[in-house]
């Protein structure tokens, strides 16, 4: 028997990716979601791995995944965050793609990883954790109630919930406009 083999191949993506995971703080839940591993063997990976490991701890968060689009609506900047996310996503070739198979490939998770760190390089301190951008992710990839749209006045990005009558431009234009709407005196 030898590692290299094909065979193989996939079972270490999809260990990489469960260590991926893993240090991005995803709930096993999700790791078990999108790999294929069973709970026992992700918190034994990350029992021997993680806890090894120099530098700041990976911490084990608990409880159900994020499952609220208005975590994306609580500020402009959580607006702009998650319109730079879903254009990120855009580019990659991650939204509007129907999904076959009851989970995600392994392949797709892995981009998915990929994109998820680009993301942190451009946003310095990010507000969206990975399980809101896998959340988020989802969400976009359905098309149904939120989608990518382009802003009316500045044709940039944004997540538009197509069931809201307003607001029908993106954070910016709307954070802008705000000084201009200063009640006058009377």
């Amino acid at each position: 028997m030898r590692i290299t083999d094909c065979r193989y191949d996939r079972d270490r993506l999809r260990l990489t990716v469960a260590y991926r995971l893993i240090a991005h703080e995803a709930r096993t839940q999700t790791i078990r979601h999108c790999t294929g591993l069973s709970g026992d063997r992700i918190r034994k990976l990350y029992r021997h791995y993680m806890q090894g490991q120099a530098g700041p701890r990976v911490r084990r968060k608990r409880g159900k995944s994020p499952r609220q689009m208005s975590f994306f609506r609580r500020s402009v900047e959580h607006e702009l965050q998650a319109a730079t996310f879903g254009a990120l996503l855009r580019c990659c070739g991650l939204l509007g793609r129907p999904q076959r198979l009851p989970g995600p490939r392994i392949e797709e998770v892995a981009r998915f990883c990929d994109v998820y760190e680009t993301f942190l390089c451009i946003c310095p301190a990010p507000l969206i954790t990975f399980e809101h951008a896998w959340y988020l992710g989802q969400v976009l990839a359905h098309r149904d109630e939120f989608v990518l749209a382009r802003c009316p006045d500045c044709h940039a990005l944004w997540v538009r919930d197509t069931l809201d009558i307003l607001p029908d431009n993106c954070a910016a234009c709307r954070a802008a406009r705000l000084p201009d709407a200063a009640p006058e005196d009377c």
